[in-house]
């Protein structure tokens, strides 16, 4: 979980206040918002849904698809669902068009520096820490196949970690599902990323920012927004701060003036992930990728 919540719902266009539903996955929560008088599907429905795409891609049940992916020492092809064959495959082509800011084989390096499943760190890791970390990684030997589903790893020792994009992904096939039951118009939420059918309002929240202190209102269209910071999740060390967002390229957190990222796109996987991707990427090279992409973003730099 990338603890990116910039995104303080407001409402609908509508004057009264939406119905609301919701619960938990993924290690945060989820909300699903329609207009006053509109139906609301079953929340057992939507919830199990959620629960059966956690029990794939989350990587703190030790019981998930990506979990006995990670747990395996074979260099085989390793049978797992289609959903996380589509999701590793989405976050590749997001590697891919950002110069590799954003790789899902850096689950060593996330463990390493406390920001995964282990235990917080209270020091900095040695260099040659950092060095054995990024031996095992690298999205260039994990490899993907359709029929069977499966996913083969080149490095024995490498695991796979899909926070970055799995919220959005679980967005877009729960607005899917959404969609084969008749229902067009709505907003979904999973721990700040949102995905809008129909035109809803949303607000962007400074970085930091108390509850309810939103930089700017945003109309959604069927549009997703998705955001990742650097300011909910870091550790100190000798008065310095390391944010839990980590660059492939060093093996440690990055260090520029970006707070946050925020990614308007109609899909809601491609928001969620870009926003990682860029944010990694720092304010100038960022800038540049966003603009060759032809992404809508909404930037946030700390003062120096």
């Amino acid at each position: 979980m990338r603890f990116a919540f910039l995104l303080l719902l407001l409402c609908g266009c509508s004057r009264e206040s939406p119905s609301t539903v919701g619960g938990h996955t993924m290690g945060t929560t989820w909300s699903l918002r329609v207009h006053p008088g509109s139906h609301l599907p079953a929340v057992q429905d939507l919830q199990q849904t959620l629960d059966r795409w956690e029990s794939i891609l989350s990587h703190w049940q030790p019981d998930s698809a990506v979990s006995r992916f990670n747990a395996s020492v074979s260099t085989d092809w390793l049978p797992v669902p289609s959903e996380l064959v589509e999701v590793v495959e989405l976050a590749q082509r997001i590697s891919a068009n950002t110069g590799h800011a954003l790789d899902i084989t850096l689950a060593p390096l996330i463990d390493l520096w406390g920001f995964g499943s282990k235990s917080r760190r209270t020091t900095y890791p040695s260099s040659e820490e950092i060095a054995a970390a990024k031996a095992v990684s690298g999205w260039q030997h994990l490899h993907t196949r359709h029929d069977p589903p499966a996913l083969r790893k080149d490095i024995q020792a490498m695991r796979i970690n899909v926070s970055a994009v799995a919220e959005g992904w679980a967005l877009d096939h729960l607005a899917q599902h959404l969609g084969s039951l008749g229902m067009h118009d709505f907003l979904l939420e999973i721990g700040g990323e949102v995905l809008a059918r129909g035109e809803w309002r949303v607000g962007v929240q400074t970085p930091a920012a108390p509850p309810g202190e939103t930089a700017q209102t945003l109309l959604l269209k069927d549009q997703s927004i998705a955001t990742s910071g650097v300011y909910r999740q870091h550790f100190m060390v000798g008065g310095q701060e390391y944010a839990h967002i980590l660059d492939p390229r060093t093996g440690s957190p990055i260090a520029h003036s970006l707070a946050s990222v925020s990614v308007i796109h109609a899909s809601a996987a491609l928001a969620d992930g870009y926003a990682t991707a860029l944010l990694v990427l720092g304010p100038l090279e960022g800038r540049a990728f966003a603009e060759k992409l032809g992404l809508q973003v909404i930037w946030f730099e700390r003062k120096k």
